[in-house]
């Protein structure tokens, strides 16, 4: 822990002095950063900040040159960072003078009466060497804090193990949220978890930070932020007492935000890295990065000759997916090889089923639970594609497919170089229709069956989309009385109508003038007009990105 001015005042050198604290008692918990001894009127210019004064008093005893002004003397120092003004008694000054004291009352400011003599050097000496060890071991717990997050901040270690070494490391429990407010992972060490996450959200939200490392909210929560300065994507969040003091404790969190980041950046990475020889094809149709002719060349020399037109497709399984955390990362205790295999056995079903359709194509896996495909078709009519699409699905299904299973199908192409984009729509299509449809809705989907919440949903962890909906509807979120849930509700009743107050009055059985004041009140809380059809769009699109990201499905 920090020296305290508290821990100062029991150091034996000082003991012998007899201190006696004459104001500013609530203040003894302050931390001192340095002791510096002065004799002078204005000390200001020598000092940093977290510096306590050492002084027998020449400067403020009867004609001396701070003795006119004694109220600007002490109020000087708390300005200039001051936090503590400790005064030996002697012949030139035998006791503290009452205005000093009232000052230092007025400012919350310690000063302390020495009524023994004591040595100024060896005070010094003391406190000095005390904070320098609190330095040193600072430092060689920034060590241990590098040894143990540089290894996985490479290794592809998931949130899960981070947040526990943090833990491990503090001494308490971490938690790691999105934008949103929502856990993203957790160690609880001996805590419940029940206790720890309990109101997560609301107690989250009353506890706002300004961008940085540092403790908020009724709680004084610590925490500080995760992801690129202006690509803010969580915060790690150390709700409890720490066996570290707090600057400790804050140096660790931000080891394991930079673990983190840098954590999430080499996932991306390696999604591209694992693809074998047709999943590296694939991506290079959707970065649009290699010419026609070598595409075809390397499209022939893995099966898949030139065709009239090209068909995208992409499976993925709700089942697979589900368990994702939010942010990208996986359930605590997955295992990258079973997952990778999973995949791989999803990716041959796929192939399996084409091949039974006689049609050439190419297949991977995209991301965990979603395989694509391209499928070189004998011709550019639509009704090849459908043919194709018909036998697949029937080819599947002979296979016992699970029913959380989903076709996503993008647009027919005649150019091997144009796939890509028809590859990225088939890939969207399948990942938003496995988060919203229900089982057995159709037999596969296009982009024109999914609408705005489809789109969300696929955008559900974006920091960007997320702040938005926080910053529309922050205001109205964190109230948590009743007073709020009901504005919460009107506000969705009157988008679901349109912005027709004549029928949001008949749904909701409320006369107009009662209507009128909700609806004021909601519009002085948002700070919005609900008149203005942007307001509503902007607001309907926060909720419904709130309500995605939360699950729901409507």
């Amino acid at each position: 822990m920090p020296t305290t001015l508290a821990d100062v005042l029991r150091l034996d050198v000082l003991r012998v002095g007899e201190p006696e604290v004459l104001c500013g008692g609530a203040a003894l918990g302050v931390a001192v950063r340095w002791v510096h001894v002065g004799e002078v009127a204005d000390l200001t210019g020598l000092l940093q900040g977290g510096e306590l004064i050492l002084t027998t008093g020449l400067a403020l005893a009867p004609g001396g040159p701070a003795a006119a002004d004694l109220d600007g003397y002490l109020t000087r120092l708390h300005a200039a960072g001051a936090c503590g003004l400790v005064v030996e008694l002697g012949a030139s000054l035998p006791a503290v003078p009452d205005a000093l004291v009232r000052t230092g009352r007025r400012l919350g400011m310690p000063v302390v009466a020495l009524h023994r003599r004591v040595r100024f050097v060896a005070v010094t000496e003391a406190v000095h060497a005390r904070i320098l060890d609190e330095q040193t071991a600072l430092l060689r717990l920034s060590q241990q804090a590098h040894d143990a997050f540089s290894p996985l901040s490479t290794e592809g270690s998931t949130p899960e193990e981070i947040v526990t070494r943090a833990a491990g490391l503090a001494g308490a429990p971490v938690v790691l949220e999105d934008l949103a407010h929502h856990v993203v992972a957790f160690s609880a060490l001996d805590e419940p978890a029940s206790e720890l996450l309990r109101d997560w959200e609301h107690r989250s939200r009353a506890a706002a930070d300004h961008g940085g490392t540092g403790r908020w909210g009724p709680e004084r929560w610590l925490t500080t932020p995760v992801g690129p300065r202006r690509q803010r994507w969580g915060r790690l969040v150390l709700p409890g007492p720490a066996a570290l003091d707090v600057p400790a404790a804050a140096m660790v969190l931000e080891r394991a935000a930079e673990a983190l980041t840098v954590n999430r950046l080499v996932e991306r990475d390696l999604v591209v890295l694992q693809h074998r020889a047709q999943g590296d094809l694939l991506a290079d149709l959707v970065r649009g990065t290699a010419e026609q002719a070598e595409l075809l060349a390397r499209a022939g020399a893995l099966g898949l000759p030139p065709a009239p037109a090209y068909l995208a497709v992409a499976l993925a399984d709700a089942a697979v997916r589900g368990p994702r955390r939010r942010g990208g990362a996986r359930t605590a205790g997955s295992d990258a090889l079973a997952v990778h295999r999973r995949d791989v056995v999803l990716a041959e079903q796929v192939a399996l089923a084409l091949r039974g359709t006689r049609t050439p194509a190419l297949v991977s896996p995209v991301d965990a639970g979603v395989v694509a495909a391209l499928v070189a078709l004998p011709a550019a009519r639509p009704e090849a594609a459908e043919r194709l699409l018909g036998s697949l699905v029937a080819a599947l299904e002979r296979d016992s497919a699970p029913a959380s299973r989903v076709l996503g199908v993008g647009p027919v192409v005649g150019a091997l170089a144009d796939a890509g984009g028809a590859l990225s729509e088939a890939r969207h299509v399948a990942e938003v229709a496995a988060a919203t449809a229900r089982p057995g809705q159709r037999p596969w989907f296009r982009s024109t069956d999914l609408r705005l919440r489809g789109l969300l949903t696929l955008l559900r962890d974006e920091p960007r989309l997320l702040a938005f909906s926080e910053a529309e509807l922050g205001p109205l979120l964190a109230r948590d009385d009743a007073r709020g849930a009901e504005l919460l509700t009107l506000l969705r009743a009157f988008l679901d109508c349109g912005g027709n107050k004549s029928e949001l009055a008949r749904r909701s059985h409320l006369s107009r003038p009662a209507l009128y004041a909700r609806l004021a009140a909601l519009e002085r809380l948002l700070g919005v007009d609900l008149d203005d059809g942007e307001s509503r769009t902007s607001l309907h699109v926060a909720l419904l990105v709130r309500d995605v990201h939360a699950g729901r499905r409507g």
